[in-house]
């Protein structure tokens, strides 16, 4: 009994351990199914996420171009260089506004009360008439009226055009000294006053000489045919006897305390060339290179003989020259519009912008109280401030989306940070200026220039041009006669002495 007992428990034992092993090899294989099935799902989890990343990162790109793009697109005159006259998105405007951002007003078209008139007068005709400034042709009318009354005089002024020829009679004389001058050498030479208005309207008026040629034909009926090799001629010829006024003209700008200097590009002989501009607020010369940095500025050797402070834009390579560099902070503030325009998260640029506009608003009143700088307490308010604003600046940067913008934001803060002292310069000394706008207006010509005719045919022709603008960009400056001024010269008289 005992015995059949027994064997029914084993034979139960055998068939569970039967079901145990099938169950075993079951979950064995189903472990080795899942462990399979699991790796191929980490497998296509890893490629998802790779392709995911490759995906943002693509996406990240596009969104960067697209910035970059949104950025170059929204370039105007209030956020970069550009001139106002590229200005694409402002309303349509006509008249004088153009392309400018004034305010309509009620006031009344033309000169407002109180302002002085520049109206011909018979007064001031009769005054240069009695000095013999004009020459006067008399032209007698006859109208009803009785003839005792006393004549009325009118005055019409104008110019009239006329080609003369002077000829030129050389008598011998064994007695004589003199001999025939050089200018003489050939049968036809042009006039000292027709080669003046030749420089004058090539340079002042950025004419072409194709117009210039066209020009003097039209106006002279056909006699004066000049070609553009005389016109090229009469530059050089300029540009040599203008090297000692020039020479004045650099003297006064190494004696000044202040010089004001930027590089534009221009174009020679079809490639890339640039210009720079030595400037102060009476003086300007130009110089002519292919290239940038250190190697054109030595040639110059304007700066390297200069001791007074240089204001640029932000051109490290005049950190080389001068007392100190300062920096222009109108280039800075379209900088911190570019930013404050296209991205809503970086409001320090706004603010920075604010704080030295205001810091220049409050000097001006200032010097009109007699003051020549503020005091070291006015100034470290704004050395503060402009400091908080670096630290806003670098945690605004941080939480940007834009990875571009985030770049530029950066790259300005940084070299905010670094300029600090050259930014502020014109607040400590009120002498000094808040601005390299007189630069750019010296140099807002040879953007003219390239749009006339394209640049330099030569290096030389270049150079005679700067040589040239220098002549008239100083006279005009000064107040004085460009044109006479260049009549001057071609008669051999030195100008702008010390």
């Amino acid at each position: 009994m005992a015995s059949n007992y027994t064997k029914s428990l084993y034979k139960d034992y055998e068939e569970l351990s039967e079901k145990l092993d099938k169950i075993t090899n079951q979950l064995t294989q189903m472990e080795k199914e899942y462990r399979i099935e699991k790796e191929a799902l980490l497998d296509e989890i890893k490629s998802l996420r790779e392709s995911i990343a490759k995906k943002d990162e693509l996406i990240n790109k596009l969104i960067e171009e697209k910035d970059k793009y949104r950025n170059q697109s929204n370039k105007n005159s209030s956020n970069s260089g550009k001139p106002s006259s590229t200005d694409m998105n402002k309303p349509k405007k006509t008249g004088a506004n153009l392309y400018n951002s004034r305010v309509k007003t009620n006031k009344k078209v033309g000169a407002q009360i109180g302002h002085k008139g520049n109206h011909l007068s018979k007064e001031k005709i009769e005054k240069d008439i009695e000095e013999g400034k004009v020459k006067v042709i008399d032209v007698i009318h006859t109208i009803k009226g009785n003839h005792n009354n006393t004549p009325v005089i009118k005055y019409k002024v104008g110019m009239r055009y006329e080609t003369i020829i002077e000829r030129h009679v050389f008598n011998y004389d064994e007695e004589a000294t003199d001999v025939m001058p050089k200018e003489f050498y050939t049968d036809v030479t042009y006039t000292n006053e027709f080669k003046s208005l030749v420089v004058f309207m090539n340079v002042h008026n950025v004419l072409s000489m194709k117009r210039l040629t066209e020009f003097f034909k039209i106006l002279s009926n056909g006699i004066i045919n000049i070609s553009e090799g005389s016109i090229v001629n009469m530059m050089a010829e300029f540009s040599k006897k203008s090297i000692p006024t020039i020479n004045n003209i650099v003297e006064d700008i190494l004696k000044d305390k202040t010089n004001y200097t930027d590089e534009t590009v221009s174009k020679i002989d079809g490639k890339n060339g640039f210009v720079r501009n030595y400037s102060n607020e009476s003086s300007v010369v130009y110089k002519s290179h292919y290239n940038k940095g250190h190697a054109p500025i030595k040639e110059d050797d304007i700066l390297t003989k200069f001791t007074g402070v240089i204001m640029g834009d932000h051109d490290t390579t005049l950190d080389s020259y001068g007392s100190k560099r300062i920096e222009c902070n109108v280039h800075l503030g379209r900088y911190t519009v570019e930013i404050t325009q296209n991205t809503f998260d970086a409001s320090w640029a706004e603010k920075m912008k604010v704080l030295l506009e205001t810091g220049n608003k409050t000097r001006e009143y200032a010097k009109a109280y007699g003051l020549d700088g503020f005091t070291d307490d006015n100034y470290e308010w704004y050395s503060k401030k402009f400091d908080e604003i670096i630290k806003e600046a670098q945690e605004e940067t941080k939480k940007m989306k834009s990875s571009f913008y985030k770049k530029k934001s950066k790259t300005l803060y940084t070299r905010l940070k670094r300029n600090k002292e050259k930014h502020l310069a014109y607040l400590k000394d009120f002498s000094l200026p808040y601005s390299n706008n007189l630069s750019e207006s010296d140099l807002r010509v040879y953007k003219i220039k390239l749009k006339v005719s394209g640049g330099f045919r030569s290096k030389k022709g270049s150079d005679y041009f700067a040589d040239a603008l220098s002549v008239v960009k100083t006279s005009k400056k000064r107040k004085e006669n460009i044109l006479e001024n260049i009549k001057k010269i071609f008669c051999g008289e030195t100008l702008f002495a010390c």
